[in-house]
């Protein structure tokens, strides 16, 4: 069984923390020496680290949970004083008055599984950031929107893709031509596939057809959300396919990705630090975002302050 540094088993500790329903930083409730790291004085946080979608970002100031999903479970947990969810005010409004929709048109409760599967997909990634809002605002912590502009990740993307000559220069691109992109994404693919139901995976093109013309049974746009949520919940198949991207089309990778998590990135050393004044917060973002957020966290506080794949106690567990 996993322990921490001083005996404590992972179920003794989870039953603290939830039993002490932290306020502020986790750090204050938990103490052990605190690691040294070259560049900062961090939080004493005490961690087992596993594969998984939530990372300790250690400092002085306050511990930053960095969560991919599980958003409600580290939220309760942390009862962080800000979170700072991956939006901006645009979307914000737009997510705001979407799930007020929801609500009316289900009587109050989760919505159907009703759209194209585009729509669903959509709404699926959405879900963890409203889950974000209301969490937070439930907790009584402040909301950070910590995203740039939609309407400016827009226009970068759409300059991104002219420089490249649009789809007509994507399928010229030097990647595709000279088969460099084919090995990697065969193998991502074949990831993907593994993970698939046995009825989509026997014939994929079929059942997405099917979905996207609105046909082939009234589940079918439900169950390629399904498949879409659960590839998104896989860290390492995310990597693969920003890699793939950047291979290809480098420019738009840096509109859409690269661009937006140093603009992030500065909102959390900025609104972040001062609202959460010395305690814990929160920092939702899409799985794609956390190796460049725990990257520059990395090159401004020491490889130290990061554990990625955190587990406090067995309290976020899958």
């Amino acid at each position: 069984a996993s322990s921490f540094p001083d005996g404590r088993s992972t179920h003794t500790m989870s039953s603290a923390l939830s039993t002490m329903a932290v306020r502020g930083a986790a750090s204050r409730c938990l103490q052990t020496a605190p690691r040294p790291v070259a560049r900062a004085k961090l939080s004493s946080t005490p961690t087992v680290a596993r594969p998984g979608v939530v990372s300790l970002l250690r400092r002085s100031e306050g511990d930053v949970f960095l969560v991919g999903f599980l958003v409600r479970s580290v939220i309760d947990a942390t009862n962080p004083r800000a979170v700072m969810v991956e939006l901006c005010s645009e979307r914000a409004v737009a997510l705001k008055a979407q799930r007020s929709q929801e609500r009316s048109s289900s009587g109050g409760g989760a919505s159907s599984a009703t759209g194209s599967p585009w729509e669903q997909m959509t709404r699926h990634y959405a879900a963890d950031m409203a889950a974000g809002l209301e969490h937070a605002e439930a907790h009584g912590a402040v909301v950070v929107l910590g995203d740039r502009r939609q309407s400016e990740t827009k226009r970068l993307a759409q300059d991104a893709l002219a420089r490249m000559g649009g789809l007509q220069g994507l399928m010229t691109n030097p990647a595709i031509q000279d088969g460099r992109v084919v090995a990697p994404l065969m193998s991502t693919w074949g990831r993907v596939m593994a993970r698939l139901p046995r009825e989509f995976a026997a014939d994929p093109m079929s059942l997405m057809a099917g979905g996207m013309a609105g046909g082939g049974g009234g589940n079918t746009a439900e169950k390629l959300t399904q498949i879409f949520a659960e590839v998104l919940k896989d860290r390492a198949l995310v990597r693969e396919m920003v890699d793939i991207v950047g291979m290809v089309t480098p420019d738009l990778l840096e509109a859409l990705l690269h661009s937006r998590d140093d603009f992030m990135f500065k909102k959390m050393n900025g609104e972040l630090l001062a609202s959460s004044n010395g305690g814990a917060s929160v920092v939702v973002v899409g799985l794609a975002h956390m190796d460049g957020l725990e990257e520059r966290w990395a090159d401004k506080y020491g490889p130290g302050a990061v554990t990625s794949g955190l587990d406090v106690g067995g309290i976020f567990g899958s």
